[in-house]
């Protein structure tokens, strides 16, 4: 079986990590990104929010995808930046020598930005950012019926905190991702629900990480800080490739394919090692290395196809402008200790990372 397309009998699944194969899964027909089409998915998926955009087939995807789009437009987020960078500014003022950077900047910046998008105060970030954790669960490759049912109740617990909120919106829009979604012609109540949960559960999960990942790696080799400031964008570009947040994404085959020589029939799940397809040493011959400097590679960090994240603008900005802010502030920014890992099979991302200033 071909080293780019293997069977792996712990995952049950078909693992593709050659970044032509992987791409060509990504954007090609006769794949589902639905979880519960999988003979592996335990039986409590079906207890979770339905509508939810990651995890839709044509034609639901396509329509839903298509309302939700102008809300996340480069020209949208862009009117975001004032309020990204105000929040950023915020956070850095709250370090101080031997802080967490991935639980005081890195996590909290993705966090707040939500909670501003919506617009739901102290209260809703506080319940956010104790739902959140079990909500990405969600997306491990071994997630278990307990893990499960903490998502499922995590779910449930933000949704009736938004459920009201929605309400008040509808009757008095304000200038927030809410009210522009119920905007939308033909959106439904469980659609926007689904969307809000999305954006908690994926959205602040990957920026997260990369906003982690991204730090340590400038910390260990301070080489590349002057080209992370002189193109925060270039780097971000460099950055999502080479320290992808997202180390695979699954999708069962509603047909029989045959993928970089392997044959997978119909129903088998397949898992697309993103992280290793983006260091495909066919992409350039020194893929494995960080460069923060090179003109951007091609990379999958997002996905592609249909399912290319919709927050995908949102990420990067949040990204460049956390690091590009982070190591102008505090220039001497230094590693406090070794970062600790988080154990996960879906997210490459710390546990923790302590730092002098």
């Amino acid at each position: 079986m071909s080293g780019d397309v293997r069977w792996d009998e712990r995952a049950g699944a078909f693992l593709i990590s050659g970044y032509d194969d992987a791409s060509a899964v990504l954007r090609g027909a006769g794949w589902s990104s639905d979880p519960r089409r999988s003979p592996r998915t335990p039986p409590q998926f079906a207890d979770l929010p339905p509508n939810v955009l990651l995890f839709l087939d044509p034609p639901d995807h396509t329509r839903l995808r298509r309302m939700l789009s102008p809300a996340f437009t480069p020209r949208a987020i862009e009117r975001l930046r004032p309020r990204v960078t105000a929040i950023v500014d915020a956070a850095l003022d709250g370090l101080e020598e031997g802080s967490d950077l991935v639980g005081e900047l890195a996590y909290l910046v993705p966090l707040a930005v939500v909670a501003e998008l919506l617009d739901v105060g102290v209260e809703g970030a506080e319940l956010f950012r104790d739902e959140t954790p079990a909500l990405a669960g969600l997306l491990e490759l071994d997630v278990t019926p307990d893990g499960l049912a903490l998502a499922a109740a995590a779910s449930t617990e933000i949704m009736l905190y938004l459920t009201p909120l929605i309400a008040e919106r509808r009757a008095a829009p304000g200038d927030d991702f809410i009210s522009a979604l119920l905007a939308v012609d033909g959106i439904e109540l469980d659609e926007v629900l689904a969307t809000c949960v999305l954006l908690l559960a994926a959205g602040h999960e990957t920026t997260a990480n990369l906003i982690g990942t991204g730090t340590l790696a400038v910390l260990d080799d301070p080489g590349q800080k002057d080209a992370l400031l002189d193109d925060p964008s270039r780097a971000v570009e460099e950055l999502l490739r080479h320290q992808s947040p997202v180390k695979l994404a699954g999708r069962v085959a509603l047909e029989d394919h045959t993928v970089g020589g392997v044959e997978i029939p119909a129903g088998s799940q397949v898992f697309v090692m993103i992280g290793e397809a983006n260091r495909d040493p066919r992409r350039a011959p020194d893929a494995a290395r960080l460069d923060l400097a090179r003109p951007p590679l091609p990379h999958l960090a997002f996905g592609a196809g249909a399912h290319f994240c919709l927050g995908a603008a949102l990420a990067r900005m949040e990204a460049a402008e956390t690091l590009s802010r982070l190591f102008t502030r505090f220039p001497k920014l230094g590693r406090d200790g070794d970062p600790t890992w988080r154990a996960s099979s879906t997210f490459h991302g710390l546990n923790e990372l302590r730092v002098r200033l």
